[in-house]
């Protein structure tokens, strides 16, 4: 089929550029910048911009002959003297032929005729032109689309082109040069059909293009000869003469006498002409490279046979003598009709690598000119006396030495290099050729008239072209062919896409290319795709013009090129001194003399970088692709800007880390080099790199075998580490054959397969030695990469071995310099950085407090921007709805989850921020913060996830700090307080406004006013021994020293029975004198105690308290060798605790504290702890089973302990975890409803702030106690126990949610009631689940012991006031089996199975309180409003009503009969609730769950009762058989080599019988017993799980059918869990629990890639919310349980009764206000009305479901009280 092609003839082009007032709108120059006149200098300007397009404007190298008339081609003709006008033609090739043929003929025409179109061009295309986007079909008027494939299918099938020829009714047909352009077939053919041949008539040709033929011709012209078959110099074996038959054609005899038919007779004629000088196996029809091969021994010459006669198939072969040290000259001529010839100069072609050209140069300046005219005068007259028409070439080997010339072939052809004719001589060679065949006599030819320096270039006199000379050459050109070749492996073929050409041409070089823009060379092509001219007035000028100009072309694509290699060969000295030869390239090939170097470091950090700024940029495209196909995995963004890369180099291995510190600057960090490089991307694909003070462009492309790296112009190819077992190809081709039998060895370095690559054949050698085993077989189409066989290696030991890099890189250097602000947002941006140094280099360049703060609002509302948009919500959703806002802009997203996914890094630099802020006061004199500032942070310290906890907390303080009033102030305020009379200090030290002040009172021990120091001082030790009963205290100056005296007892033991103990204070003015002073102060004390008692029970009972009066740098270690100085005096002296105090300007003081009990070191855990907070706080009980370490909290009375319980066989995941909130308080009312209340949340608030802390973990208990050291009045234990009972009850209806989500599993308060005047009673009120029910409420009297104060024992209140059931002493015990089954529920995400009974009650009893407010009634809650009864199974597998000690089940199911009486049915209502238990294997369903389940299930559907499930599993279980692990032993293949796999497993025969009978299957075997199949011992661990899933499964929908069913899942279901719920259709999911057949990373294993990051993906919320599995959605168990009793509230007691009834505050007769409006409306408020208005439904009572699913469908139920109070929907 033909296709019609509009051409922008190229021209046009040039006399636009002539015209423009702008000249450089194109970049590549015509060929007419080799010229001098005003038109050909306005065309050197036009270039092409795009660098990228080959040729759009190139056309021959000749200067052209400008007509000043418009005529016809008809009318040209004639005035020339031809007779045949040819204005369409047939382009029968492809590639730089058609391309070149097509510039040359539109140049010719638009100069000579005026019109480009005179001539139109018809292109032969075929597939693989078309897709590499060959420029010459652009060019062409029209192409034809022909077969793929090898030439024969398309440019070499004469029958086709003469087919195409005669239906577009050319006339003509330019063959150019291989393919069909010496096939004497093709004239002919044309010539039946009256088309012309663009070239020599056939048999001319036939014979010209036939080497042998050419060689007796040559001889019969007595042109010299150098040794061949067809004469070998000999006296008797002169050279083959021969006369051309009529036919025009050799004698058949004569040609075949110089013709070698096998190897037999080429050895022989080899033998006859000698291996001296080496011997050339030549095809007849060979050419450009093609069918000619060296040797120089016998056993290589029948091997170099083969391949010839595979390479040009059918052509005679002839053999001949190497002519050493010779250059390659040619001659080119042109012969017409009229018996004419011309020799038009020539060219030197000596520089070929496998005799193909490499350089093309002219004139060829290295013959002296009078035997150069001799070449071309024989060359003449050899062309007249043929009768050759058309232009070709006479090829000769030339001595300089000797100045002898021996006649090589005559090729009947335009060839490659004619540009460089052209060049010299401007007469261009195209139009020349289509004159000829025009009839048009040579001399006629304006052109070759000019060359000849005839005056009238359109005359028609004659010239005498053999007598006559041209005028003298004054211009030297060097030509440079561009081939798709690879220099570093002895310039192999190479095929693939180009993407882009640039090449920038110079006033005296250009060039053309065969391929475009994105375009390609494929294997089927010729490799060369391009062509470069420089001229210079001599060759030196010549060949630095050409050098320049390599330098500057850049080819981006798959394949490899020559130019860097060539511009290395011009540069030589050879070269420049012209003293090369034919053989010289390929010495230099072989000797890898000449190379490209690039410093080995240079190359690594190259690749690296290249390889990093891939990776980010393929990981970014695939995160964006996947967003765009609606998936919200972001697991792959962390990887885009820390990831590793491995670049191997030279047997050595960089195994690389990138970091990235920015959008554009990588570090890449290598055995402690650090390299930090700026990329930048250019426009074609390629990056330009700065680092360690250089700029580098860099393209890179990953091929088959490895990299290749285009650094600074120059090419290196980094292969992969390989196999070298596995033999490859480095090319694209077909396989011709293999050179050994499969199975046979081959040596390293020994060619072992021939394959045919861009029309040529080449062997591929073995890289080691082996046995090799074929795996294609002969015509198998390769490509670069492909396995072609494998190695049994030899000798495994000589494999090169590849090393790690170790040692110090040069390209490693200094860090980039990046600004400060430019780091910060950086790492805000979610790059890699150090957040702390980036914060203070920022806020260190400001000197300003206003920009400062500027500075710190825009950091903070930065950070804030991205974290608003994910927190509170599940990750997926919002990625989802990022994806669907930014279609067209899925960077942004990928941009923003960066940010967010860096959290911890932006964390930090946030509390470096925050830091600064805290700075502002000293540096700017001010710590006022702005509004906008303090605005920004109360969002931060309002973030409520875990993530953001210590972040939280930073902000809270600081806003707490700024809000507390001024230091000075403080101090003055209190200090009036002490100096007023009124002021009554006993009264002061109890009072609650002071809490805040007691560490104030410090700061006035040193104050200049003796009063208010010894009042500052009382009340400061009055305060401290607040719970104590102080029976006297005396402040008197010693030594200069202030010193507190006092005496004190525990106030909850009688005065008469409790132990007097003495405490003394001494103010030091300074801490240093402390070592000289601990003597002094002790003998002090000493004298104080006297004869007083030092201990009490064994145990010392004073206290010494030494306090300074100045602010001083601690040496805690000086200090503790103070102390421990008097450790034996200060024991004799009973002292039981030394604390010191140490002030801080303008803060609290610091406290240390060296216990007796520790031997007077000091205590960490006590340190800034003021000295009787450990007794009062009783840590000493807490120490004994747990180690505690102390995080900040916020209260000064507060204090928040992490215990990691003490136990010799931790747990899986670690010691049990328990938060402890110790806090002691002044303040009234802690048993009233409102002050407990108060208490609890200030202690919750506590907790949340301590559970930001990243080392409380999920699953960690917490317990809150307090110390109420306010005596309570008028009150008795068991009022206050029954108080506590009621008050329990409301705060924890009230606060369910945050005590389930802090997970509080105890509140314990201690209160003191005042007993008589001078003694208190100790009550211990307790709520606590630590034995299993939720939080239940005790009181407790304490009974103290009176030396220690510490209780002895606790008795349980009866609030009825009876007497205690028990007493009991408990010291905090280790975790028991409730608490450790809590700490595994809460691991996935769940509460404990039997806590939801608790759970379930708290929601009645709220939902009573609403019921009740909403109807303003004032009845009680009724009593036993919630209970349960277990099922158990009985002695016969029955289920029976029970109880049991909760924690002792030991199957993983757990059903109850619940009664409760609610709103709907006060007098109570049976519900059957059956629950996994997620502590025992993880809820798994085995046998005994399965069928636990079912009985359940089946007694619910028998009674007609609701079914609530709540779902916790892990799905059904399968179990290992763990006894046999380790006697199982593996029949390997081979042992030395596991790899190869194994045969079978085994049992020893000892293991095999000591096993119970059944455990396996096995089959007896030399080793023992080979296991066929793993039984077990136990039932319940295989397959047998399986068979109660569809039981269970049957079970439940059968229960959906009969009565109502509903599922709650929390913490995950998975597997036939999940199906239970699917079957039980109403199901409520909590926000982390999802829905699952089976985990995520199980799916991405199966998938071989991470496209899951989250079970939540597969079946979390927003899957089955959407999709209508999930009715609802709720945040945690308390309201997964809340929204469990209301829809039961819309539910009839069982199967059969009426509809359920609630009462409700809505009159009966009320109306329906709210009215559908004309517009859209949303149809729910139709049921729930809207504000005042009242829908159809009862006021609140509306509850929609599936509010997820089906947006335009509205599910829902409330209550009717116009419908009898009945619930409906």
């Amino acid at each position: 089929m033909m296709f019609g092609r509009g051409y922008k003839a190229a021209i046009l082009a040039v006399v636009a550029a002539s015209v423009a007032t702008t000249s450089d709108a194109f970049n590549l120059k015509s060929p007419t910048a080799f010229l001098s006149n005003t038109f050909s200098r306005n065309v050197a300007k036009v270039e092409d911009a795009s660098l990228s397009s080959s040729s759009s404007l190139l056309m021959s190298t000749a200067e052209p002959v400008v007509s000043s008339t418009m005529k016809t081609m008809e009318q040209y003709v004639e005035e020339r003297g031809g007779d045949r006008p040819i204005k369409k033609i047939l382009i029968a090739n492809n590639g730089m032929a058609a391309t070149k043929c097509i510039l040359s003929l539109r140049q010719w025409a638009y100069m000579e005729l005026g019109d480009e179109h005179a001539i139109q061009f018809v292109a032969m295309a075929s597939p693989e032109d078309i897709k590499a986007n060959a420029e010459f079909i652009r060019l062409a008027d029209s192409f034809v689309e022909v077969a793929g494939g090898v030439n024969r299918n398309n440019y070499a099938n004469v029958d086709l082109i003469t087919k195409l020829a005669v239906e577009n009714e050319v006339d003509a047909v330019w063959p150019g040069w291989g393919h069909a352009s010496e096939n004497p077939d093709l004239p002919e053919n044309l010539n039946e059909h009256g088309i012309a041949f663009i070239g020599p008539t056939a048999p001319v040709m036939s014979v010209l293009g036939d080497k042998i033929a050419a060689n007796i011709l040559a001889q019969t012209a007595k042109v010299p000869s150098i040794p061949w078959s067809g004469s070998f110099g000999g006296p008797d074996d002169g050279p083959l003469v021969a006369e051309l038959t009529a036919e025009g054609t050799i004698p058949a005899e004569t040609f075949e006498k110089g013709t070698t038919r096998n190897v037999e007779e080429a050895l022989e004629a080899a033998r006859r002409i000698g291996y001296e000088n080496g011997i050339m196996i030549k095809a007849s029809e060979g050419g450009g490279g093609k069918g000619i091969r060296f040797v120089d021994n016998e056993d290589d010459l029948a091997n170099a046979y083969i391949q010839v006669q595979n390479e040009v198939v059918g052509s005679p072969i002839f053999i001949m003598q190497l002519c050493k040290n010779a250059r390659h000259l040619e001659v080119q001529i042109v012969g017409d009709q009229h018996g004419n010839a011309v020799a038009l100069n020539g060219r030197d072609c000596s520089t070929q690598r496998r005799f193909q050209k490499i350089f093309e140069e002219g004139p060829p300046i290295i013959a002296k000119p009078e035997t150069f005219k001799e070449m071309e005068k024989a060359a003449q007259r050899l062309t007249q006396n043929i009768g050759y028409i058309g232009a070709g070439t006479v090829e000769y080997l030339y001595n300089a030495d000797t100045d002898d010339f021996f006649f090589l072939e005559l090729n009947p052809r335009l060839q490659v290099e004619h540009p460089v004719t052209e060049g010299i001589t401007n007469c261009n060679m195209p139009a020349t050729q289509l004159q000829v065949v025009m009839g048009i006599p040579l001399y006629n030819v304006p052109e070759v008239r000019r060359l000849y320096g005839k005056p009238d270039m359109y005359g028609t006199d004659k010239i005498d072209f053999l007598e006559e000379d041209y005028k003298p050459i004054d211009t030297h050109v060097i030509a440079a062919r561009i081939t798709a070749e690879n220099p570093d492996e002895g310039f192999k073929p190479t095929s693939g896409t180009i993407e882009r050409i640039k090449f920038q041409s110079t006033s005296n070089v250009w060039g053309y290319f065969s391929v475009g823009a994105n375009g390609g060379i494929h294997e089927y092509a010729d490799s060369q795709f391009g062509h470069l001219f420089a001229k210079g007035n001599n060759r030196e000028q010549a060949r630095k013009a050409l050098i320049l100009a390599l330098k500057e072309i850049e080819v981006r694509g798959e394949i490899r090129t020559t130019v860097e290699y060539l511009v290395q060969l011009l540069e030589t000295k050879a070269f420049i001194d012209n003293t090369i030869d034919t053989s010289w390239l390929d010495g230099i090939i072989r000797e890898k003399s000449v190379k490209v170097e690039t410093p080995d470091d240079l190359t690594v950090t190259g690749a690296a970088i290249f390889k990093a700024f891939q990776h980010v940029k393929e990981q970014t495209a695939e995160v964006v692709e996947s967003l765009a196909k609606g998936q919200v995995s972001t697991s792959a963004i962390p990887s885009i800007n820390s990831f590793s890369i491995e670049v191997a180099y030279k047997d050595v291995k960089y195994p690389f880390h990138v970091e990235r510190l920015a959008a554009d600057i990588y570090r890449l960090t290598l055995d402690g080099n650090v390299i930090d490089a700026r990329i930048t991307e250019t426009a074609e694909g390629g990056i330009i790199a700065n680092f360690n003070g250089e700029t580098h462009k860099i393209f890179g492309m990953d091929e088959p075998l490895g990299l290749r790296l285009v650094m600074d112009g120059v090419t290196i190819l980094m292969p992969s580490i390989f196999d070298p077992s596995e033999l490859r190809t480095d090319v694209t081709g077909k396989v011709v054959r293999y050179l050994q039998e499969s199975g046979s060895e081959v040596n390293v370095g020994e060619p072992y397969v021939e394959v045919e690559a861009m029309k040529m054949i080449m062997p591929i050698k073995a890289s080691e030695s082996g046995k090799i085993t074929h795996t294609l077989s002969p015509g198998s189409v390769i490509s670069a990469g492909d396995l072609m066989a494998s190695l049994e290696l030899k000798d495994p030991s000589k494999v090169k071995k590849i090393t790690t890099f170790e040692g110090v890189l040069d390209t490693a250097g200094a860090e980039l310099e990046v600004e400060a602000k430019e780091a910060l947002d950086n790492i805000l941006a979610g790059f890699s950085g150090n957040p702390e140094t980036a914060a203070s280099a920022a806020f260190a360049a400001i000197s300003d407090k206003e920009e400062a703060s500027a500075l710190a609002l825009e950091t903070i509302n930065e950070y804030l921007r991205v974290e608003k948009m994910f927190t509170g919500k599940l990750k997926d959703d919002v990625v989802r709805e990022m994806a669907k806002a930014n279609t067209e802009t899925l960077d942004v997203v990928v941009a923003e989850n960066q940010a967010h996914m860096s959290l911890s890094l932006r964390n930090r630099l946030i509390l470096a921020t925050i830091r600064e802020i805290e700075t502002f006061g000293d540096r700017f004199r001010s710590s006022d913060i702005s509004a906008e500032l303090e605005s920004a942070l109360a969002e931060v310290a309002g973030l409520k996830e875990k993530v953001y906890g210590e972040l939280s907390i930073a902000a809270d303080s600081l806003l707490r700090q700024a809000k507390v009033p001024a230091f000075e102030e403080r101090l003055a305020e209190l200090k009036a307080t002490l100096l007023d009379p009124a002021t009554d200090l006993v009264k002061l030290s109890k009072s609650t406004t002071l809490s805040a002040g007691v560490d104030l009172l410090t700061s006035l021990f040193s104050d200049e006013d003796k009063a208010v120091k010894e009042a500052a001082i009382e009340v400061y030790v009055r305060r401290i021994y607040r719970a104590h009963r102080i029976n006297s205290l005396t402040i008197e100056e010693t030594d200069g020293k202030l010193v507190c005296d006092f005496t004190f007892q525990f106030t909850d033991v009688e005065p008469s029975n409790s132990v007097d103990r003495q405490g003394h204070l001494c103010v030091l003015p300074s801490l240093s004198g402390l070592d000289g002073e601990m003597s002094s102060i002790l003998d002090n004390f000493a004298s104080k105690i006297g004869d007083s008692p030092t201990t009490a029970g064994g145990s010392p009972i004073n206290m010494l308290h030494i306090a300074t009066a100045t602010s001083e740098k601690s040496d805690l270690e000086a200090l503790e060798a103070s102390v421990m100085a008097h450790k034996e005096k200060m024991t004799i002296m009973g002292v039981r605790t030394v604390s010191l105090l140490v002030p801080e300007e303008k803060a609290s003081p610091l406290y240390y504290t060296f216990p007796q009990c520790d031997g007077y070191n000091e205590d960490p855990l006590r340190r800034n702890m003021r000295p009787t907070f450990h007794h009062l706080l009783e840590l000493s009980r807490l120490r004994n089973n747990y180690n505690l370490e102390r995080i900040p909290a916020v209260g000064k009375n507060a204090q928040v302990y992490i215990g990691s319980e003490k136990s010799a066989k931790p747990g899986r995941g670690g010691p049990q975890q328990v938060v402890f909130l110790r806090a002691i308080s002044h303040s009234p009312g802690i048993v009233t409803a409102s002050g407990s209340g108060k208490f609890l949340q200030q202690g919750l608030d506590e907790l949340e702030r301590a559970q930001a802390n990243s080392k409380v973990n999920m699953q960690s208990s917490s317990r809150i106690f307090l110390h109420s050291l306010r005596e309570l009045e008028n009150t008795s234990p068991e009022e206050i126990a029954k108080s506590f009972q009621k008050i329990i009850g409301q705060l924890k209806s009230q606060l369910a949610d945050r005590l389930l989500k802090l997970r509080v599993d105890e509140i314990e308060v201690r209160v003191r009631l005042q007993s008589s005047e001078t003694t208190t009673q100790s009550l211990r009120i307790v709520a606590s689940s630590v034995e299993g029910e939720w939080l239940k409420p005790s009181v407790y009297v304490e009974r103290p012991d009176p030396v220690t104060g510490v209780a002895a024992e606790y008795c349980i209140v009866d609030p009825d006031g009876g007497e205690g059931d028990f007493c009991l002493i408990d010291p905090y015990g280790g975790s028991n089996v409730v608490q450790t089954k809590r700490a595994i529920a809460r691991r996935v995400g769940s509460t404990y199975a039997y806590d939801f009974l608790g759970l379930l009650e708290v929601s009645l009893i709220s939902e009573w309180q609403k019921f009740i407010s909403d109807n303003g009634k004032t009845d009680e809650i009724p009593v036993h409003v919630f209970e349960a009864q277990e099922f158990l199974e009985g002695n016969d597998g029955e289920l029976v009503l029970g109880s049991r000690q909760i924690g002792t089940n030991k199957i993983g199911m757990l059903a109850w009969l619940l009664n409760m009486k609610t709103p709907e049915y006060p007098e109570g209502r049976e519900v059957v609730l059956i629950a996994n238990d997620v502590t025992v294997q993880s809820g798994s369903f085995g046998v005994e769950e399965d069928e636990f389940f079912y009985k359940a299930s089946k007694y619910a559907r028998e009674t007609k009762l609701p079914r609530v499930y709540i779902s916790c599993n892990a799905g059904a279980r399968i179990g290992l058989v763990d006894d046999l692990k380790g006697k199982i032993n593996i029949k390997f293949m081979d042992k030395e080599n596991p790899g190869k796999g194994f045969e079978y497993l085994y049992l020893s025969d000892e293991d095999y019988k000591a096993l119970p009978e059944g455990t396996v299957i096995a089959d007896e075997c030399d080793e023992g017993w080979k296991l066929s199949d793993v039984i077990g011992t136990n039932h319940g661990i295989g397959v047998e799980n399986l068979q109660g899933s569809g039981k269970i499964a049957g079970e439940t929908s059968a229960a959906y059918d009969e009565i109502f069913t509903l599922s709650y899942v929390t913490g995950r279901s998975v597997g036939i869990g999940a199906y239970l719920v699917r079957l039980g259709q109403r199901v409520i999911q909590m926000q982390q629990g999802p829905i699952i057949l089976t985990g995520f990373s199980a799916l991405n294993k199966l998938l071989g890639r991470e496209v899951y990051n989250s079970q939540d993906q597969l079946g979390g919320p927003q899957i089955m919310h959407p999709n209508g599995v999930a009715h609802e959605i709720v945040n945690d168990d308390q309201a997964g349980v809340a929204s469990l009793i209301k829809w039961l509230g819309f539910v009839s007691k069982n199967v059969g009764a009426l509809p359920a009834v609630r009462e409700s505050a809505d009159p009966v007769d009320r109306k329906v206000e709210w009215r559908p409006t004309p517009t859209p409306y949303d149809p729910r408020l139709m049921m729930a009305g809207e504000g005042n208005t009242a829908g159809f439904f009862d006021k609140g009572s509306f509850k929609e479901y599936l509010a997820g699913w089906g947006k335009s469908v509205v599910v829902g139920r409330g209550g009717l009280a116009r419908g009898g109070g009945r619930r409906i929907g």
